[in-house]
This record gives structure tokens, sequence and C-alpha cells, in this order.
């Protein structure tokens, strides 16, 4: 469920490799898959290369996740679902 959160907030997702996982985070498209802590450091320093004006393969993340979990959406969901909710509450 974060990885859609993520996607929802235009933000590119980093996650340990496991089984499924690759049916949301498409590699190098929305985000980067690592199985070992010297791979996610590696991918870390070649997503901020060029920091902070630069970083286009961090560019390139982002707008992937921003196509995968547009922000139209959720705004669309919060306003069906979420802001009901909490507006009978308040």
């Amino acid at each position: 469920m974060k990885v859609v959160d993520m996607f929802g907030c235009g933000l590119p997702v980093r996650a340990v490799s496991y089984s499924c996982i690759d049916e949301l985070v498409k590699v190098e498209k929305n985000g980067l898959l690592f199985s070992s802590s010297s791979k996610l450091a590696d991918e870390l320093l070649m997503l901020f290369r060029g920091f902070p004006n630069e970083c286009d393969a961090l560019k390139s993340l982002k707008n992937g996740a921003l196509e995968t979990g547009s922000s139209a959406r959720w705004a669309a969901e919060w306003e069906e679902h979420a802001k009901p909710l909490i507006s009978e509450v308040i």
C-alpha cells in the first residue's frame, strides 16, 4: 500500500526486491529495487549525482512515478471517499 501512496505523491520508490514487487515497481521507470546494502548505496549515489540541479535519473523516475500514480486520481479519491468521512466527524 505504501508504494501506491508514494506513486500518488510522485515519489519514486526504492524497495527491497522480493516476489511480486515488480508488479508495482517498474525498474528504471518509476523506481528501483535493491537486494543488498551495497546496491542500495550505489543506486542512491547514482540518483543524487549532480544534486541539486542535474539529477536526471531522479527526475526521470519522478516523472514515471507521477504517471503511475497521478495526483489527479489521488484528489478524486480524496473528494469521493476520505473528505466525506472526515466532514461527518468534524
